[in-house]
C-alpha cells in the first residue's frame, strides 16, 4: 500500500512540474509584465529550456531594451546553432548597444562558424567602440591569428 502511495505522489509531482514548466514558458509572451519576462526568460535559460525557444525568439522584437536583452541571453544560454539567425539580426540591427552586446556574447557562446561573417559584417556597422573592438578580436581569434 504505501508503494502505491508513493507512486501515486511521484507522478502527481511530476505532472505538477510539467504543467508549472508550461505556465513559465507562457510567460514568454509580450503582453506579460517586463518583470515576469525577465525572469521567466532568466529561468529558460538557466535550465536550457528548448520549448522556450520560439517564444523567446518573438521577444527579440518586443519594443522593451531588457526583455530583448534577456531573451537573447537566454537563446544563447540554451545554445542551439538552429536559431543563431535570430541572434544575428538582433546583433545587426538592434538600436540598443547592450542588447547587441548581449546578442554577440550569445553567438560567441553557440560557436557557430556563420556568425564569422556577421561579425564583420557588425563591425563595419557599429558605432560603439566597445563593439567594435569585441568584433575585432573575435574576429581575430575565429580566424586562429
Amino acid at each position: 500500500m504505501k508503494r502505491i502511495i508513493v507512486m501515486v505522489l511521484v507522478m502527481f509531482s511530476v505532472s505538477l512540474f510539467a504543467a508549472d514548466k508550461k505556465m513559465n514558458i507562457a510567460d514568454l509572451d509580450s503582453s506579460k509584465s517586463e518583470k515576469v519576462i525577465i525572469d521567466t526568460a532568466d529561468w529558460a535559460g538557466k535550465e536550457k529550456e528548448k520549448d522556450a525557444v520560439p517564444n523567446l525568439i518573438k521577444l527579440l522584437s518586443d519594443k522593451r531594451d531588457m526583455v530583448r536583452l534577456h531573451a537573447v541571453m537566454a537563446l544563447g544560454y540554451i545554445g542551439k546553432e538552429d536559431y543563431v539567425e535570430e541572434i544575428h539580426k538582433v546583433l545587426l540591427d538592434d538600436s540598443n548597444s547592450t542588447v547587441r552586446y548581449a546578442a554577440l556574447l550569445s553567438t560567441v557562446r553557440i560557436g557557430s562558424k556563420k556568425s564569422i561573417k556577421v561579425w564583420e559584417k557588425a563591425k563595419m556597422n557599429e558605432t560603439d567602440p566597445f563593439m567594435v573592438d569585441f568584433l575585432k578580436k573575435m574576429e581575430t581569434k575565429a580566424k586562429g591569428k
